[in-house]
């Protein structure tokens, strides 16, 4: 916008010069006298400066972008969230139950209300646009010897990223990330996935959809889930 309004004060400057020229001039010897302006100059004159002024009106309408209207919109979703559907591609048994399900919520005990936060929040002096979530990470051991089959235990891990609010969705500055783990000392590190962007159900429900590996004990093996998972505002 400072462009545009340097453009303005150039186009209305040289109006002015323009009008001192019609009817101010300079002789040779550097007099400077007065000129009657005959009606064809005055008309010319009226006639510029309507032009300046359609080109000034159209100048402000196509210089309006998204950019120059504050978009705050975003601001009634910013807070807390927990998880409350966390539903797989494939039915899995990811606790040792003996049961598989979808729905993870059934197998996985670590949600709370921190599972995802929008800032910034209206108490907060950082205006920073930050979307911050915490999936369930595994933690798995084999050294338990009342678990041959494994011990498994579900922790929050965090990843956070800035965001941009585009038609009505959280648009992920960054969506993938490396879940740092160990299994019995050994590094087990898992890629993570954002597929899609943190879009709004209603008021106080979120989505998005995930990809990411978790420990099956039906096959004894990790897999890579497809998960679609919903939050509600708390």
């Amino acid at each position: 916008m400072n462009s545009f309004w340097m453009n303005i004060k150039r186009l209305l400057y040289s109006c002015m010069k323009f009008r001192l020229f019609l009817f101010y001039g300079k002789s040779a010897d550097g007099v400077v006298f007065h000129c009657e302006a005959s009606k064809s100059m005055i008309m010319t004159k009226k006639k510029l400066c309507k032009a300046c002024l359609l080109i000034l009106l159209t100048s402000i309408i196509f210089s309006c972008t998204e950019e120059d209207v504050p978009n705050n919109a975003f601001k009634q979703y910013a807070g807390n969230y927990k998880s409350i559907s966390f539903k797989s591609n494939v039915a899995v048994d990811l606790n040792n139950d003996g049961f598989a399900s979808e729905q993870l919520t059934s197998e996985i005990n670590s949600f709370s209300y921190g599972d995802l936060e929008i800032r910034p929040h209206d108490y907060q002096l950082n205006d920073a646009k930050l979307v911050s979530f915490r999936l369930p990470k595994t933690w798995m051991t084999f050294e338990y010897p009342g678990s041959p089959d494994g011990s498994v235990q579900f922790i929050g891990y965090g990843f956070t990223t800035t965001y941009q609010f585009m038609n009505g969705a959280f648009v992920l500055a960054e969506n993938s990330y490396l879940e740092k783990s160990y299994t019995d000392n050994i590094e087990s590190n898992k890629n993570v996935t954002l597929n899609s962007e943190l879009l709004i159900i209603d008021d106080n429900h979120l989505k998005i959809s995930i990809s990411k590996e978790y420990y099956d004990f039906n096959s004894s093996d990790w897999i890579m889930l497809d998960i679609e998972v919903v939050y509600e505002r708390q």
